[in-house]
């Protein structure tokens, strides 16, 4: 019962759901089509990206009122069920090294290369949330207190984060309220994973991103943060400005910009930061289980993606293969498989919002140039502030690559509510030509040899 409910409550969408999947299918010699959902398929792509605008809008509604929690089951949140939900997913080893703590999209690539498990500091759980207005954080946040307060007082290992983003995550918002559940312990499931799952001498590799942000505490272990990492500013979230003016007029909105509660201080990021409290727990079990202990420290979540580009770049051209085609990978919409089989240079970009459009001009700007440059981008439904045109992508690309330039596996007329991307990504990188017989893992000597960030 345990094991299906955990299923049900985690979200589909979420970063960490996606690469727990993306990871424990690419070791078992799989894909990662439709987020792992079901089949990839460009002619129902082609079907849901057909329908008018404010239908495709509704689709991303109506699906974060399926992917909610119905709010009298919120009391049914196990930390320790989610956990093995995430340890069932793998088999059962030994494996070589794990990865533990914060959520990135480069760090499936870093996990695939060294075939090694993802074990998440932090989950989503979605409650039903048809009551309180995307526009209205205050309202929000008094409404669902009770019920983060409530999964914290039952989960001592965890912290609540009720996280509120009307920008990009507004059409989920108003069917939807996020709980981003972060462990402060290890706890037995994870201990026991790493104790019984990992070979003699194995590494553990945590992950930290030191990213933060401003937040309130509404109980014991419970905050309330209102904005996330993606186009727009933590200043322009809490002191509004003409960008937020301009999007919620265009959303009809009857507000002209945003009354969040007063912050009362930064804590880790809710989906991608980094709480170091569970920090004496990855290092007690691997001192007592004789891994070695390495600490992999970044910024900002993509800032890993540069390092992780380099380095398959290395390994490819360490293989006598070419290394000369590049592709750009957003949110969830990864393929470590298909990344491998293509013989493609991986780059993670955290969305389709303007710092993401910077990290990739920034890297190609310095990288030695490629040949090729495929890029796919995530759909979140609507033009939120500081969302990038795809004309703006395409020339970005062009700009940088000496034979060819292409955006794959997007329905470029309808985004950024493209509602068949995640059936159409997959197919997209598997039409691509070459293939290449999966390599032999990389080891943490080599990745020694190359250099850590």
């Amino acid at each position: 019962m345990g094991r299906v409910r955990a299923a049900r409550m985690l979200t589909d969408f979420d970063s960490s759901v996606n690469m727990v999947r993306a990871i424990s299918r690419f070791l078992r010699g799989k894909d990662h089509r439709a987020m792992s959902m079901g089949p990839g398929s460009p002619m129902l792509a082609g079907a849901a990206s057909a329908a008018p605008s404010p239908l495709r809008r509704a689709t991303f509604t109506t699906m974060g009122r399926i992917q909610g929690v119905p709010l009298n089951q919120a009391r049914q949140v196990r930390a320790d069920e989610l956990t093995e939900w995430v340890t069932r997913q793998y088999g059962p080893g030994p494996y070589p090294a794990v990865i533990v703590g914060s959520a990135s999209g480069a760090a499936v690539f870093l996990a695939a290369a060294l075939r090694a498990p993802f074990l998440p500091q932090s989950l989503l759980v979605a409650l039903r949330d048809t009551a309180t207005h995307p526009d209205d954080p205050v309202g929000a946040m008094h409404a669902v207190a009770p019920l983060a307060r409530m999964v914290a007082a039952n989960n001592p290992e965890l912290a609540v984060y009720h996280m509120h983003d009307p920008a990009q995550d507004r059409p989920m918002l108003e069917n939807m309220a996020y709980l981003r559940l972060k462990r402060l312990r290890l706890g037995p499931v994870y201990e026991r994973f790493l104790q019984q799952r990992l070979a003699p001498g194995a590494t553990v590799i945590q992950l930290e991103c030191t990213r933060d942000w401003r937040s309130r505490q509404v109980g014991e272990r419970t905050y309330f943060q209102f904005g996330c990492l993606d186009g727009l500013s933590e200043e322009e979230y809490h002191h509004g400005g003409q960008r937020i003016a301009d999007y919620l007029a265009r959303e009809n909105s009857s507000r002209w910009g945003w009354d969040p509660p007063e912050p009362d201080g930064r804590r880790p990021e809710a989906e991608w930061g980094f709480d170091p409290a569970i920090a004496g727990d990855i290092e007690a079990v691997a001192a007592r289980n004789g891994y070695a202990l390495h600490r992999l420290t970044m910024a900002e979540p993509q800032e890993l993606s540069p390092f992780v580009a380099d380095l398959y770049r290395w390994w490819y051209r360490d293989r006598g293969m070419p290394a000369a085609r590049l592709l750009a990978q957003s949110y969830v919409q990864w393929d470590p498989m298909w990344t491998l089989r293509l013989g493609a240079v991986p780059f993670w970009l955290r969305f389709n919002t303007r710092p993401s459009y910077a990290d990739l001009s920034r890297y190609l700007d310095g990288a030695e140039p490629y040949g090729r440059i495929h890029l796919n981008l995530f759909s979140q439904g609507l033009w939120s502030p500081g969302v990038v045109s795809i004309e703006q992508w395409h020339r970005l690309i062009t700009a940088h690559a000496r034979e060819h330039a292409q955006i794959i596996g997007v329905d470029t007329g309808a985004y950024p509510s493209d509602t068949g991307g995640t059936l159409r990504y997959q197919p997209a990188f598997a039409a691509l030509p070459p293939r290449y017989p999966l390599p032999a893992p990389l080891t943490m000597a080599d990745i020694d040899r190359f250099g850590w960030p």
